[in-house]
């Protein structure tokens, strides 16, 4: 590496210690992006979406970076959106708070979407143990996904009192087929990586980690605009049917928020999730 070239990435390793809630490591020209909330199996909040919004930008920003890869530990890829979190906000601060929290929502969605979506690079998610809500959100989002036999795909939008969101109403559709995907998206089943494989939302299960980074690392020295160009086409002809589809979702969002059912469902299953 020539000195400006080790002194960009010294630079670099220093930028990623400000990440509290990610853990960002740079491995050749691969750039990997770690939830790192254990203690909730990587619960996502509104710092940790920020923060990965950020790591997006890192990654998109550097020319020596080809391949981004989103993932966990082997317990979780993350839980989703940490609902404990507005159980908390809501006995410090009261309904209002919680209010305007709900308000924005859509606004957050948006912007992690839109983030992902113009991303330049190739997007990876490695999923291990369970991967559930806004996981399956981001996963949808990626160019490829590889799971573990561990993994656990959920999507809990009915028994939260919501619907489809991130797009998922069209994104899940095309990578599982329609009839699959409504069974997800409407009913909740789970879907195990074994499943997952069968109905072609992960590219191949991963027997063993070391060689997945292997293989990847690998992948990575593939000439960065010849990677980039493909993943170009490859999304041109959905990219504006997802984000039509996230217009409408959050229509139907915003409608359920303001209603009762929604406040019920997702304050009750913040309570057991907290037990």
């Amino acid at each position: 590496m020539s000195e400006a070239g080790a002194g960009g990435a010294a630079a670099a390793a220093d930028n990623f210690n400000t990440f509290k809630e990610l853990l960002i490591e740079r491995r050749g020209r691969l750039l990997i992006i770690q939830f790192n909330r254990p203690a909730v199996q990587n619960a996502l909040r509104r710092r940790t979406i920020y923060e990965l919004l950020r790591a997006l930008d890192v990654a998109n920003a550097d020319s020596q970076i080809s391949i981004v890869v989103l993932t966990g530990n082997a317990n979780a890829f993350t839980s989703g959106n940490d609902l404990t979190d507005l159980l908390a906000l809501q006995r410090k601060s009261g309904d209002e708070a919680l209010d305007v929290h709900f308000r924005a929502s859509n606004f957050v969605m948006k912007s992690l979407v839109k983030k992902m979506l113009m991303n330049r690079k190739v997007l990876v998610a490695l999923v291990q143990g369970n991967c559930i809500g806004l996981g399956v959100v981001i996963c949808a989002l990626c160019d490829i996904i590889y799971a573990t036999e561990s993994a656990q795909f959920w999507l809990p939008f009915s028994q939260l009192g919501l619907c489809a969101e991130g797009g998922t109403s069209w994104s899940l559709p095309a990578l599982l087929g329609r009839s699959k995907a409504a069974e997800l998206l409407l009913f909740g089943e789970r879907l195990d990586g074994q499943a997952a494989l069968r109905h072609g939302m992960i590219a191949s299960l991963v027997h063993n980690v070391q060689e997945f980074w292997t293989r990847l690392d690998k992948h990575s020295r593939l000439p960065t605009v010849s990677l980039m160009s493909t993943k170009r086409l490859l999304l041109q002809p959905w990219r504006q049917q997802l984000l039509d589809a996230l217009d409408a979702e959050s229509d139907q969002l915003d409608a359920l928020r303001r209603g009762p059912t929604y406040r019920a469902q997702i304050m009750a299953f913040a309570r057991r999730s907290k037990l």
